[in-house]
């Protein structure tokens, strides 16, 4: 799917109205012609094009990061190999230098897993914490601002999807240090004739014989000569003669351990933790900022394809048409519709007994849930005059106006209320039917 898509530009954009002055056009037909105003605000560097560079960076970032991994794996193997005058290899060690610390790392990653299987859990992991560090440096010398970035952020790492994203990367970068070690020991193995030897001090013989069995169950699966119990036998340090086909025995055996054991389990699970993540994404549901701006166009939207017949709409849905504030009498019915009441601190006025519905916009929650639930209706929302407007009050508004058709403000304390002017200013700059009520 081409980037950024829809879902992308939304979440920039809903991140923006909530963080920035920035607005997305109210004059659009349709949400895909508003989010169009991404791409050229600002004039020479757009909103999107800084999104989509951010992504870039990540990318690269991550990609670095495996390739890092790579050069680790290829470098960690040739010291194991040193054998000097002897030729012998200590098999054990070198499976402890390959897959010993992957297999302590993916044994902390399950139990981190079950630990947190029902939790949402924030943390973003030493990884991508690191990743995203580098990636807010570079972001600072290539001209994105810091808004930008963090929608980018917010976005590119959901809470409830950043567990299968930091997973997705670890195994990854493990994957690539264990395909790494997998071609340095092939290549060591194809250029060099080591004698492979275990020893022990407190471990008796067979222990080395039972553990070698288990790791060679799967191995024969596939048809591979693996190491038997004579091989073992006789590749005890003290014993100086191996032939070759003991040699080469060994030599399977630990190639298609690391393979089976390492490369190919973190392989798989880099595809599904990565599919999980993209799963999660998709099904992960609209903020209420997004909701907002959904809503405000789709509605938009739905009056362009219909023609409005002046003469089937009562006065009172008057707010449908643009720049329509006016200060009017409140209509004979309107004690009967929905009301809600603005940050309101006093008794509920005696007038407002049996209104359809009446609910309250005292904090964020409820007004943001308010402007996610819009409606044809008419809607009359109460303000207290005694009580000055201020820019979260005007930013409610400004979206309410858009989401509601049929909004009227309503101020109460009269004419004469200490900031009765200010709400009307407010009323007229919104483009909202206001009427004094007392």
């Amino acid at each position: 799917m081409t980037f950024p898509t829809q879902g992308a530009k939304l979440a920039l954009a809903a991140w923006l109205e909530s963080h920035s002055a920035f607005r997305l056009p109210t004059e659009a037909n349709n949400l895909s012609d508003a989010l169009k105003a991404l791409e050229t605000t600002p004039h020479l560097n757009g909103y999107l094009t800084q999104f989509s560079r951010l992504r870039r960076y990540f990318i690269r970032a991550i990609l670095s990061l495996f390739v890092v991994s790579f050069l680790l794996g290829m470098i960690a193997v040739p010291p194991a190999f040193a054998t000097g005058e002897s030729h012998q290899v200590n098999i054990f060690w070198l499976f402890i230098i390959l897959l010993g610390f992957h297999a302590l790392n993916f044994v902390v990653w399950f139990i981190t897993m079950l630990a947190t299987m029902r939790q949402q859990t924030s943390g973003q992991g030493l990884l991508l914490s690191l990743l995203i560090f580098i990636n807010k440096k570079i972001s600072k010398h290539s001209h994105i601002e810091e808004e930008v970035a963090a929608a980018y952020f917010h976005w590119q790492c959901p809470t409830h999807a950043n567990k299968w994203l930091v997973s997705s990367i670890s195994h990854g970068a493990w994957g690539c240090y264990l395909f790494a070690g997998w071609m340095m020991t092939l290549l060591l193995l194809l250029t060099n004739q080591v004698n492979f030897v275990w020893e022990t001090t407190l471990l008796s013989d067979n222990a080395f014989i039972q553990l070698t069995q288990t790791l060679s169950v799967i191995p024969q699966w596939f048809g591979i000569s693996l190491p038997n119990q004579l091989d073992i036998l006789a590749s005890r340090v003290d014993l100086v003669s191996q032939t070759a086909a003991t040699r080469q025995h060994w030599a399977n055996f630990l190639l298609a351990s690391i393979m089976l054991y390492g490369v190919l389990p973190r392989l798989i699970l880099t595809a599904i933790c990565l599919g999980l993540y993209h799963v999660k994404r998709a099904t992960q549901p609209l903020s209420t900022p997004e909701k907002i701006i959904q809503n405000r166009y789709r509605q938009q939207a739905k009056q362009s394809r219909h023609i409005l017949d002046a003469d089937h709409h009562p006065a009172s849905h008057s707010a449908t048409n643009a720049n329509n504030a006016s200060n009017g009498p409140l209509p004979s019915n309107a004690l009967s519709q929905h009301w809600a009441l603005y940050e309101w601190s006093q008794a509920k006025p005696d007038s407002l007994r049996q209104p359809r519905s009446l609910s309250l916009l005292n904090n964020r929650q409820q007004q943001d849930d308010f402007l996610a639930s819009p409606s044809d209706e008419a809607m009359y929302i109460l303000v207290d005059a005694k009580q000055s407007p201020d820019r979260g009050t005007r930013r409610f508004f400004s979206q309410a106006s858009t989401t509601y058709p049929a909004l009227f403000m309503v101020i109460y304390g009269g004419e004469n209320a200490t900031f009765s002017e200010d709400w009307q200013r407010l009323a007229r700059e919104t483009h909202l039917p206001f009427t004094p009520f007392t």
